[in-house]
């Protein structure tokens, strides 16, 4: 509703919210760069924003590789171990890469189920061992490939996957919206255990989407239709 981004502590203290006025209703993914900048993907409006984190609107980015070449449903985005930004551009099935400054350095994936070839891919999150694990969420399966965009191998997931995080000991935590559960992998794609049910108790979920890992071991679930982030 507000069509912002907030910035909190780890205990759930509002700092700030910044973006208002920049976003429409489809603002989706989030990360931070090496420098602190917020990087933001808005789904509605096929645009990619880097904001600082006072607020100031750094840079739009609408195209990539040419004038002609828009995003088309950005949705979640990701920032290398090397700092360079990664976005999932749905609506054209692919992965888009970018420096630091925003600047388009190339493309991987096409549409499809094969090899290499993404439906829809959703979020990006980098292993601890160098690779890069994609949802792709049409496949219902998390594509294993290279920073470099060559494919190593790919797994089913139990339920239709969302988004995806990884920590620093080789597991990988899988949101899925349409099951409201978050299912723990090994980084070779066998399912460790899964936790959450629908539900409106604490520990249950509503739509739950995004999440991420703090460098303590905490993790952060956004439970979209509550409108709160639940800490596990």
């Amino acid at each position: 509703l507000n069509h912002c981004v907030h910035l909190l502590t780890t205990e759930g203290t509002l700092v700030r919210s910044i973006g208002e006025g920049v976003f429409d209703i489809g603002l989706y993914g989030v990360a931070f760069d090496m420098n602190g900048n917020v990087w933001v993907t808005d789904f509605n409006n096929n645009k990619l924003v880097k904001l600082s984190q006072n607020g100031q609107l750094l840079q739009t980015i609408r195209h990539t590789c040419n004038e002609s070449d828009c995003f088309c449903k950005p949705a979640g985005v990701s920032v290398s171990p090397e700092g360079l930004i990664y976005v999932c551009d749905s609506g054209k099935h692919r992965i888009t890469v970018h420096d630091e400054e925003g600047k388009f350095l190339f493309a991987f994936g096409t549409e499809g189920s094969g090899p290499q070839q993404f439906s829809d891919p959703n979020d990006i999150a980098f292993g601890s061992d160098g690779l890069m694990y994609v949802t792709d969420n049409k496949n219902n399966r998390v594509s294993v490939l290279s920073k470099e965009g060559t494919f190593k191998r790919s797994f089913k997931t139990k339920c239709t996957p969302t988004c995806i995080a990884a920590t620093s000991d080789n597991h990988l935590l899988v949101t899925s919206c349409l099951s409201n559960t978050v299912m723990v992998y090994t980084l070779e794609g066998e399912l460790i255990h899964q936790f959450g049910t629908e539900g409106s108790q604490p520990g249950r979920f509503d739509g739950c989407w995004g999440i991420c890992i703090d460098n303590s071991g905490l993790v952060y679930v956004a439970d979209t239709r509550k409108r709160c982030v639940q800490v596990f």
